[in-house]
Parts: C-alpha cells; sequence; structure tokens
C-alpha cells in the first residue's frame, strides 16, 4: 500500500474502505478523478459491516420502488466486477420469504416486483416443501420467491472492488484519520490531509467522528447495532439444496451452506448497542439459541446441527431507517 504523503493530493479522499467506500472511490476514478482510499485495516475487513463472508441480495422492499431499483444495479455492478476480477462474488440461490401472518409487506412487494418485471414466484407451503425437501411448512402461510436473488460473499466483493481501484489507478493507504470541526481529514499526527474532497465512508465509527452530526441524540443519528450470525454444519442444505431465506414470522434470515462454514442463520434481534472499536469475539448466546431455535422450526436440519462458528456482527440504524447521505454543514 502506499502512503499519505506519496504523491500529489487527490481530488477525492475516501475515509473508509468498506463496500461504501471502495465502491465510491472505484466510481469516482473511473469517472476521471484522482483517489485515495483510507482504511485502518485492509478492505473488507471482518470487523466492517460488509466484512462478513455473506450478505443477502434481494429486490423485495415492499412499497420501496427506489431500494428495488438499487438492487438492480447493485446487484448488475457485482456481476460486472466478476467479469473484471474473475472473483466469485455473487452466489444465485434465490431468496424465499417465508410468510406467517398476513404478508402484507410481501403482497406489497410481489406487486412491484410484478410490475418491474423482476423475476418472482408465490408458492404455497406444499410446493415450498416439494421444491426444498429440507424446508419445514410449519406455521408457513405462502413463500414469495425471488429466482435471480441471492447472496454476495461480501468480504471477497469488497476485495475484489478495492484490486480493481488499484487497477485501475486509485490508491490505497492503510492508515486512520480523524475530522476537524469543519469535516477535514487529519491524519494521525494531527495535520490536515490535503484533497480535493473528503468522503467519510466510517459506517459504525461515524458517531464517534461526528458525535455533534451523527451521534446519539441528533436528528441523523446513526446507531451502531450488534446483531450475531451463526453457522450451523446443517445436513442437505448446501447451495442447490436450499435457498438463501427470510422468515419474518420467526424473526430471522439464513443461507445455505458455501463450502466448510456451514448454513448461516441471523435471528433478526438486537445484541444491544455497542462500541465498533471493543469487538466481541462470538455471538451472544442469547443469539445463538435464537438462531438454532428460528432456523430449526423453518429448517429442521438445523436443531440439532453442531456450530462451525459464531459471529458478533454490526450494522448501523438510522432512525427513518434510511441512509444518511450528505454534506458536512460547514462546507455546503
Amino acid at each position: 500500500m502506499a502512503s499519505l504523503g506519496s504523491g500529489s493530493s487527490p481530488d477525492l479522499l475516501v475515509v473508509g474502505g468498506g463496500v461504501w467506500g471502495t465502491w465510491t472511490a472505484l466510481w469516482a476514478r473511473r469517472l476521471g478523478a484522482s483517489v485515495t482510499l483510507l482504511e485502518a485495516n485492509e478492505p473488507g475487513h471482518a470487523k466492517s459491516t460488509s466484512g462478513d463472508h455473506s450478505r443477502i441480495i434481494r429486490h423485495a422492499h415492499g412499497t420501496d420502488d427506489l431500494l428495488a431499483g438499487w438492487a438492480q444495479r447493485s446487484l448488475a455492478a457485482w456481476l460486472d466486477l466478476e467479469s473484471l476480477t474473475g472473483a466469485s462474488i455473487f452466489v444465485p440461490t434465490g431468496v424465499a420469504w417465508c410468510v406467517s401472518d398476513e404478508g402484507v409487506w410481501e403482497r406489497e412487494s410481489e406487486v412491484r416486483l410484478r410490475a418491474a418485471n423482476i423475476p418472482v414466484e408465490r408458492l404455497t407451503p406444499d410446493e415450498a416443501v416439494q421444491r426444498w425437501p429440507s424446508m419445514s411448512a410449519a406455521q408457513l402461510k405462502s413463500v414469495l420467491y425471488e429466482p435471480t436473488a441471492g447472496f454476495l460473499r461480501a468480504a471477497a466483493g469488497v476485495r475484489a472492488a478495492a484490486r480493481a481501484l488499484a487497477e485501475e489507478g486509485g490508491v490505497i493507504v492503510r492508515g486512520s484519520a480523524s475530522a476537524s470541526a469543519d469535516g477535514q481529514a487529519l491524519d494521525e499526527n494531527g495535520t490536515p490531509i490535503v484533497a480535493g474532497a473528503v468522503v467519510w465512508a466510517c459506517g459504525p465509527w461515524l458517531p464517534a467522528l461526528f458525535p455533534d452530526l451523527v451521534g446519539r441524540g441528533c436528528e441523523a443519528e446513526i446507531a451502531p447495532v450488534r446483531r450475531d450470525a451463526v453457522y450451523f454444519a446443517a445436513n442437505d442444505m448446501e447451495i442447490g439444496a436450499a435457498p438463501t431465506w427470510v422468515d419474518e414470522g420467526q424473526r430471522a434470515w439464513g443461507m445455505p451452506g458455501d463450502g466448510p462454514r456451514g448454513v448461516k442463520v441471523g435471528p433478526e434481534m438486537d445484541a444491544g448497542s455497542f462500541d465498533p472499536s471493543a469487538w466481541p469475539d462470538e455471538a451472544h448466546p442469547t443469539s445463538i439459541a435464537a438462531a438454532r431455535a428460528a432456523g430449526g422450526l423453518r429448517f429442521p436440519a438445523i436443531a440439532n446441527a453442531p456450530i462451525v462458528e459464531s459471529r458478533a456482527c454490526q450494522h448501523e440504524r438510522t432512525k427513518s431507517g434510511h441512509y444518511v447521505l450528505d454534506h458536512h454543514p460547514r462546507n455546503r
């Protein structure tokens, strides 16, 4: 990696090498800007929000047409990156939305997916079990299935985007930065980093960098939230034999086994707010129990399967549920 002192100042400095920062840097470089990406660890590292092995990618977003369109464009960009780098990123398992209540959100999603000509199927419980024999129809009313969705090998995808950035002339620097009162980036010695513009894409570390803008109690508060994931050695649930699934009734989601890691199950429960710099090694016991119970109800092979790995994962929550994208108030 290069150092901040090497070369002339870039048109754009991006602080944070997760999925947002790395792709921002890559697109800016493709538009002709000179770009430096500053990351404290490595792009796609395990403690980043986008640094776990896998993340679901789907088109269904209820009544939010904007996010459905974004998902289409995002998937196309990942597929292009696969072709460019040779990395294996997208796994087309399909996504099965397991409906156990009135299914209003799924019904709204289905209407919009069909209107946008995005492939979608509505399955009865019997049809779902026939398609995926490892699935149980317990408490299941129907399944909304997106055959062209699936999951991304998230950390591998971020690393591939970083390689593309470097190969296309971007500069990646390992190091950290702090923010001045007006949003300017300062290096580890407190010296301003000269750049035409700065993008802060630091995920759960943003509240510590900008406590008066996105810290606790702010209108645009970004709250780091711990969510855990558990990997099970469940039989007959490898890719091709089971879909990626979301079970709102059980407040859980999961993905089929991808190599030695096993089947991934994430309970849709907060394991508490936390400092992203003080990283726990494993999932909370309550999360592990919830993952086994919810996963085992929908896919019985999970109920007594050995645990391969458990991980504490992080997400960021905003009051509105929307992304925060804005200029620093002193630089508008």
